[in-house]
């Protein structure tokens, strides 16, 4: 009798299985895999390369730098491109000026810009500051060696970082965005 249940529960297990794989909405499903090909999606990574040399000036300033898009970027499915290579981006940049007292200069690049293949605005998070060099130990050296005529090295200023041609930065896409 144990035997007979069992075997009934099998039968039974294996043609619910059945039905569901045949009834199941495959075709929703296929559905939602080709939409991705037209996807770009939230935190796709890409790496945007620096086209000229750059260095910032003596004063809090915001701005931009030209770059390209290093490599083909993919749609969600990774069937199609999105984002050509050599598709030019723009780097938004914010600079904290040096100052008195050896203090370095600092440039932050924290959002850049490019478009998809069919001319969409694709908005890109960067996370990364340079820094200048600083000149504090000097002050400091000048100041105790020459006090106190060493303190007028207290006007000695940083330096204010450069951005080499070539340079490269990875970024990421902020939103979702549809390509046609």
């Amino acid at each position: 009798m144990k035997k007979e249940n069992e075997l009934w529960r099998s039968i039974v297990s294996c043609v619910l299985i059945m039905a569901l794989m045949f009834c199941s909405p495959f075709e929703a499903l296929a559905q939602s895999t080709t939409g991705r090909a037209n996807v770009l999606e939230n935190g796709t990574q890409m790496i945007l390369r620096v086209n000229e040399n750059f260095k910032a000036d003596n004063k809090a300033d915001t701005g931009t730098i030209n770059s390209i898009v290093e490599t083909d970027v993919y749609s969600a499915d990774g069937t199609r491109v999105l984002i050509k290579a050599g598709t030019p981006a723009y780097i938004e940049f914010s600079v904290d000026p040096n100052g008195s007292w050896g203090k370095a200069g600092k440039i932050c690049l924290t959002h850049a810009t490019t478009k998809t293949i069919d001319n969409k605005r694709v908005s890109l998070r960067l996370s990364s500051c340079k820094n200048g060099s600083s000149r504090l130990g000097g002050v400091i050296v000048l100041s105790v060696l020459l006090f106190p005529l060493g303190l007028i090295s207290g006007c000695m200023k940083g330096s204010m970082p450069k951005i080499q041609e070539g340079t490269t930065f990875n970024a990421s896409v902020m939103q979702d965005v549809t390509v046609e």
